[in-house]
């Protein structure tokens, strides 16, 4: 951690990082991989692409922690690995999702009316 040791985060229930930068890295490059198994005209794919890209990008040319955290600017590293490996999860979920895809059907017209009780019966 480039000279300074963290001994608590201040945040309850979260623990320092043992190895904050080889894990991001790693958790990043998963993120990509996952992504990319995704076609390119995806909305999900291209948006996480280009925010996980530039994390990397920071991760792996600064080696204080304390500047990737004021550069990426989403909280302490512990959360970032956590935030990751949320999106991870996320990721994984959206190639079971394939929200790419069109409807197997087409969505009623009064779907999206409201308030629901102006609707006509559903029979």
């Amino acid at each position: 951690m480039a000279g300074v040791i963290k001994k608590a985060t201040g945040l309850t229930g979260m623990h320092v990082a043992k190895n904050p930068l080889h894990t991001l890295t790693a958790l990043y490059n998963k993120i990509l991989r996952a992504v990319a198994k995704m076609p390119q005209e995806a909305a999900y794919r291209r948006y996480t692409e280009q925010i996980v890209s530039e994390r990397v990008k920071i991760v792996s040319t600064t080696p204080n922690v304390l500047e990737i955290e004021q550069k990426i600017n989403c909280g302490q590293v512990e959360e970032l690995i956590m935030q990751a490996e949320n999106e991870l999860t996320l990721a994984r979920k959206m190639l079971g999702w394939k929200p790419w895809e069109s409807l197997v059907k087409q969505a009623p017209a009064t779907q999206w009316a409201w308030p629901p009780a102006n609707l006509p019966e559903l029979k």
